[in-house]
């Protein structure tokens, strides 16, 4: 059996502390100014783009809820098959390694050039896999479907194909602007995503999500309008 790990679920309207719909004056939002502010933005993201991976590593933060917490360094935890155990011990051991690593690297070679060689390249690194999976699985015209009315069809085509400009896209395999693809067929080979997703679109019609805007503004946007989603209702939909 395969593992499929949900990530970037949508917070709800609870979860953010915002009381009921019926009491809520502001609705469907804006709901703090200071919040909808350009510094606060920026803050938002700088948190999400340089600590989300991390957080998601050691809490799951944004993925599926288990019993009693997740964390991809706890090999008996609910993400994980029985079968996985040691794979996960073997990683956590090669990271402790890696870290000891580091540390020795910093008193031969001081602090500063493992910032500069590999601490400040490892950031970069995260900011750049968070601004892929945040903006291929986040908008605020991508519906999200409650247990009883999800499918896997649904399911498969709830992201969006958007494009980081021809050479990036090349450089990525187009990974971004084929994630649909990647969806319904995740063991497919990269080199034939490209094709398989001139097909898709014909197949899903309408339902086929893909965004041209400029990454900058689509992740501006995305993070002032996709705050969270009703706690009741079978297909809810991004408010802020």
């Amino acid at each position: 059996m395969n593992v499929i790990f949900f990530v970037h679920i949508p917070s709800l309207r609870s979860e953010v502390g915002l009381p009921p719909r019926e009491q809520d004056s502001e609705a469907d939002g804006p709901h703090d100014l200071f919040d909808e502010s350009p510094l606060m933005t920026l803050y938002g993201l700088f948190e999400m783009l340089v600590f989300g991976w991390p957080a998601y590593l050691i809490k799951h933060t944004t993925g599926q809820v288990y019993p009693g917490g997740a964390s991809h360094f706890i090999p008996t935890c609910g993400i994980f098959e029985p079968g996985q155990y040691w794979d996960v011990v073997t990683s956590v051991a090669g990271i402790a390694g890696m870290i000891g690593l580091l540390a020795y690297c910093g008193q031969v070679f001081g602090s500063l050039a493992v910032i500069k060689y590999y601490v400040i390249p490892y950031l970069g690194v995260n900011f750049w896999l968070v601004v892929i999976t945040y903006l291929q699985h986040t908008d605020a015209k991508v519906p999200h479907y409650r247990e009883n009315v999800w499918n896997f069809q649904r399911g498969a085509a709830l992201t969006v194909d958007r494009s980081f400009g021809f050479l990036i896209n090349h450089f990525h395999h187009h990974i971004a602007d084929t994630h649909v693809a990647h969806h319904f067929f995740s063991t497919m080979p990269h080199y034939h995503a490209e094709e398989a997703t001139i097909h898709i679109k014909k197949a899903l019609g309408k339902h086929y999500q893909s965004d041209d805007t400029p990454i900058a503004t689509a992740l501006w946007n995305n993070w002032k309008s996709c705050r969270f989603v009703e706690d009741e209702g079978d297909v809810v939909f991004y408010k802020n």
